[in-house]
């Protein structure tokens, strides 16, 4: 099997808590999180798998219209306050020389698993704020993502 899956009590997480990559996927994460702030303002990662040879939907589809395939692929399982939340991450080269440039060299696609009616729901918001800002604050409460500073850091990658 190409899937590597790693749980966060393995002791691993210390050394890959550390990861800018990972840092960053984790915040992307807590804006996604952010829409459950007050059911859970505290969720944990669980797990994680690297699946580099298993595309994801979004990545198949992107492939089919000609863009580049990621180089990875992790699932990432999230405890929002005892329900499991899976998140599917894909990473992109961008093509940038970092030590060059200065610039991030990895995009990072990171969503929801389609697994849930909370999930779809969610994406859902996502695509309005996107492309109808208008239209979301109209139909949501908490229409707004969070940025930089206002998303909780994961106690287990704080430096």
């Amino acid at each position: 099997s190409n899937v590597v899956e790693i749980h966060i009590s393995s002791g691993i997480n210390a050394e890959y808590g550390h990861n800018f990559n990972n840092e960053k996927a984790w915040h992307e994460i807590m804006l996604w999180e952010s829409f459950h702030c007050e059911e859970c303002a505290d969720p944990q990662l669980t797990r994680f798998a690297g699946k580099p040879k298993e595309l994801s939907p979004r990545a198949r589809f992107r492939t089919w219209m000609g863009y580049d395939p990621p180089f990875d692929r992790h699932d990432w399982v999230v405890d929002r306050c005892g329900t499991e939340v899976r998140y599917i991450l894909d990473y992109y080269d961008t093509g940038i020389d970092q030590m060059e440039t200065g610039e991030d060299s990895v995009e990072i696609d990171v969503r929801p698993a389609l697994d849930s009616a909370s999930a779809c729901f969610d994406r859902f918001k996502v695509f309005c704020l996107r492309n109808a800002p208008s239209v979301a604050t109209f139909l949501f409460d908490y229409p707004m993502v969070p940025k930089g500073e206002d998303v909780p850091h994961h106690p287990q990658t704080e430096h």
